[in-house]
C-alpha cells in the first residue's frame, strides 16, 4: 500500500499548475490534480508531511480514499474501510553472522582484598604419653677401685656394659663415685653408646676423676644427636697420665628423664 502512495504523490506532481485549494469545513479543501511545488532556494526534498495532533482519525467514508496518522503511524482507509497502517510487517530475521575475531585480552585487575581469617578447627586428640629409659637408673661397675692404663679404658670390659633403651628419653645424667685413688689432671670418666656394636660415641658429659673422696656429675644434658634408640652403653675412664694408674672407682650411675 505504501507503494500505491508513493505512485499517486509522482502522478500529482506534473500537474501542479493546476491545484486549487480553498478553506473549507472543516479544513482545507483542494481541487486535483495537486501539486507540492517547494519555495524558491529551497535545499530539502519536497514531503507531504502529517502531524499526529492525538486526535481521531476521519470517520471512513463510502468512495473516499483517506490518509491519516494515528499514534505516529500512517494510516489508511479507502472505500468505507476501516484504517490500517501502511507500514508493513517486519520481514524475517536473517541469519546470524560469522563470529568476529576474539579481542586481545584486557590488563590484569588489581589483586582482591585478603578474605577474613576462618574458624580454628577443633583440638586434636592427645597423642600417648611418652615413655623414658627404664629404669631411669642404670648401673655400672660395683668395684672398689680400677687400674687405669694410659690413655681410654673401658671400666669392667665389655662384661659391664648395659643395653638401654633410650628412645623416648630426652635428657641424661652421668655420676660418679671416687675414693681416696685418683688420675692426673685432664683424666675423666664418660659414657658413650654404639649404633652399630663397631663405633662408640659420646652418651653423657665428660666428669673428672682427679678429686679424691665425693660423688661428682656432669649434670643434666640434652641427649646427643643420633642416641634416640636401643643401644649398648658402656664407660670409659681416660687416663691422662703417662702411666698405668690405680683410680679408686667405687659407684657409677647413668640417668635418664
Amino acid at each position: 500500500m505504501k507503494g500505491y502512495l508513493l505512485f499517486g504523490i509522482l502522478i500529482l506532481i506534473p500537474g501542479m499548475s493546476w491545484a486549487q485549494c480553498t478553506t473549507g469545513n472543516p479544513g482545507t479543501n483542494c481541487s486535483g490534480p495537486l501539486n507540492v511545488q517547494p519555495q524558491s532556494g529551497n535545499a530539502a526534498q519536497s514531503a507531504i508531511t502529517l502531524v499526529d495532533l492525538g486526535l481521531p482519525v476521519p470517520a471512513p467514508a463510502v468512495a473516499q480514499y483517506t490518509l491519516s496518522i494515528a499514534n505516529g503511524i500512517l494510516q489508511e482507509s479507502d472505500n468505507g474501510n476501516g484504517y490500517h497502517s501502511l507500514v508493513g510487517p517486519p520481514g524475517p530475521q536473517g541469519p546470524q553472522g560469522t563470529a568476529g575475531s576474539t579481542g586481545p585480552q584486557g590488563a590484569q585487575g588489581p589483586p582482591g582484598a585478603t578474605g577474613p581469617t576462618g574458624a580454628q578447627g577443633p583440638q586434636g586428640v592427645p597423642g600417648p604419653a611418652g615413655t623414658l629409659a627404664a629404669p631411669p637408673d642404670y648401673s655400672f661397675y660395683g668395684g672398689t677401685g680400677f687400674k687405669a692404663s694410659v690413655g681410654s679404658n673401658e671400666v669392667g670390659g665389655s662384661l659391664d656394659r648395659n643395653q638401654i633403651d633410650m628412645l623416648s628419653a630426652t635428657s641424661v645424667r652421668f655420676l660418679i663415685t671416687i675414693g681416696t685413688s685418683v688420675l692426673p689432671s685432664g683424666s675423666y670418666a664418660q659414657a658413650q653408646y654404639t649404633p652399630d656394636q663397631t663405633n662408640w660415641y659420646p652418651l653423657s658429659g665428660e666428669v673428672p676423676v682427679t678429686t679424691p673422696s665425693g660423688t661428682y656429675s656432669s649434670g643434666w644434658q640434652g641427649l646427643p644427636t643420633g642416641a634416640n634408640g636401643d643401644y649398648l652403653v658402656r664407660i670409659i675412664v681416660f687416663n691422662a697420665g703417662t702411666s698405668a694408674t690405680q683410680v679408686g672407682i667405687h659407684r657409677v650411675h647413668l640417668q635418664f628423664k
